[in-house]
């Protein structure tokens, strides 16, 4: 892609990663510079580049605080050094987010801009919640305030506050005094659609003082009118098996495709760490004989599988041989690329293959595999007699680094699962992550190597899934 120099004013949403819309990902992808908000969701930073600068623009309520003229000066700065801009501001850049401001200064300035909408907290904590801020023959009418304010509306409507706890009490006394009664329903939201979401309701007499008990704390949003009661029989989110649960992936997002949405798709809030990076190896003229004469081609791994036809080139050289793989997991990608498993092995690891291998299954076996192997499967079948040979055809190697602000969060909030695909991603996520303020997540592995790495490694809270896939995975968690 063109390098384009211009400012993206970006909406992140209202905190859940799953609701980060494509166009912002794409957005995030090409960023040189990202000026964040306080109430951004750290995990979105690592679909930006791990050379992208970061700068906290946020604003905390009493405490630190950039200036506007401040963050408008930085974004013309770093935009006329030629640099992409990304302006990531929690829910939508232009409700309650100032986001006109800056596009203003931009337009002075005579710097090109995009605004990337994002979907804001008033309509995503409610519907977290199970509350339809609109509902035919309740409430045909929203009014959005922001602080304590709660000026121009009536019953028959629905109120939605951006603000403070703190707050409450006057926004709900001035909803009674426009018109709304003592007992209409009224509810606040605490970090809506995130995975510590938290909820109170009651009606405008006594919610202030039951979100006082509560322990629900900013950012919240508070909703006030008839249509809060239909919660009763929409409440969605937290009758998802995962729902409040936080879940780390480690391995790459090619290994991992299809896991963030299984697991989103239960309730969990999923952060994306890579610890490894896959690199195919370009395919290599000696390969073409070796390949010729195997009988078996042999995949411990999905990414092996992945690599496969870019290493191979024509495909129809393989027409001859058989083929074998690790798991169920892996037979369904080699599926999707076009072939069909000759014998599905148990997993996880080469080591478990190499010792159920048919004992029918004659003919020389070409292990197709990373970097990182540990050459088990081979030595194994060697040593049963077996002619075994092995083509490198991915490199895996490790993540440079880790955004600041995603190492802050993570230490300050913790996670409940972190799942491990290898034993060296186990071993870098621990180099990273010695200590835990809020306690140790419980941690995942995919088979007994990677389980020994991680105890030798320090982590504590181990279970194994003896299947190398994302259902494996879930029914340990579960």
């Amino acid at each position: 892609m063109s390098k384009e120099v211009k400012v993206w004013l970006v909406g992140a949403g209202p905190g859940s990663p799953g609701l980060l819309t494509l166009r912002a990902r794409d957005v995030l992808s090409q960023a040189e510079v990202v000026l964040y908000d306080r109430l951004v969701n750290p995990a979105l930073f690592t679909w930006a580049p791990e050379t992208a600068k970061w700068i906290d623009a946020g604003k905390t309520p009493r405490g630190r605080r950039m200036e506007q003229k401040e963050i408008h000066r930085l974004l013309l700065r770093y935009a006329k050094k030629g640099k992409r801009v990304v302006r990531l501001k929690g829910g939508d850049p232009f409700v309650f987010g100032r986001g006109g401001e800056e596009a203003q200064a931009l337009s002075q300035a005579r710097i090109p801009f995009e605004v990337v909408p994002g979907i804001t907290s008033g309509i995503a904590a409610p519907a977290f919640a199970g509350i339809p801020i609109t509902q035919r023959g309740l409430s045909s009418e929203v009014t959005f305030r922001i602080g304590a304010q709660a000026e121009g509306s009536t019953t028959g409507k629905t109120l939605v506050g951006y603000m403070t706890v703190e707050g409450l009490g006057e926004f709900l006394l001035r909803a009674q005094n426009l018109g709304f009664s003592r007992t209409t329903p009224a509810g606040l939201i605490g970090s809506g659609s995130c995975h510590n979401q938290k909820t109170v309701f009651g009606t405008i007499n006594d919610l202030a003082e039951k979100a006082k008990k509560s322990g629900v704390a900013a950012p919240a949003i508070v909703v006030v009118g008839p249509v809060v009661d239909l919660r009763r029989e929409l409440a969605w989110w937290e009758k998802r098996p995962l729902a409040g649960k936080r879940i780390i992936l480690t391995m790459s997002r090619s290994l991992g495709s299809g896991w963030r949405e299984r697991l989103e798709g239960l309730g969990a809030e999923v952060w994306e760490l890579p610890m490894s990076k896959i690199e195919l190896v370009p395919p290599k003229r000696s390969w073409i004989p070796i390949i010729d004469r195997s009988d078996w081609l042999v995949f411990t791994s999905s990414a092996a599988v992945r690599a496969f036809p870019s290493a191979i080139g024509d495909l129809r050289k393989v027409a001859r041989a058989k083929f074998a793989v690790v798991g169920q997991a892996t037979a369904e990608v080699l599926r999707s690329i076009g072939f069909q498993p000759d014998w599905v092995g148990p997993g996880p690891g080469g080591e478990a293959l190499a010792r159920s291998w048919p004992r029918k299954a004659s003919g020389s076996i070409l292990h197709l595999t990373g970097s990182l192997g540990d050459g088990k499967f081979a030595s194994l079948l060697k040593a049963s007699g077996r002619v075994v040979r092995k083509i490198v055809i991915y490199k895996n190697s490790a993540t440079s680094s880790v955004p600041v602000p995603v190492k802050r969060a993570l230490n300050q909030e913790g996670a409940d699962w972190v799942v491990f695909a290898s034993g060296s991603a186990a071993v870098r996520f621990r180099q990273l992550f010695p200590v835990w303020r809020k306690g140790e997540p419980r941690v995942v592995v995919i088979g007994p190597a990677t389980a020994k790495a991680a105890r030798s490694s320090g982590w504590k809270r181990i279970v194994q899934s003896n299947e190398a896939s994302v259902e494996g995975c879930l029914r340990t968690m579960l």
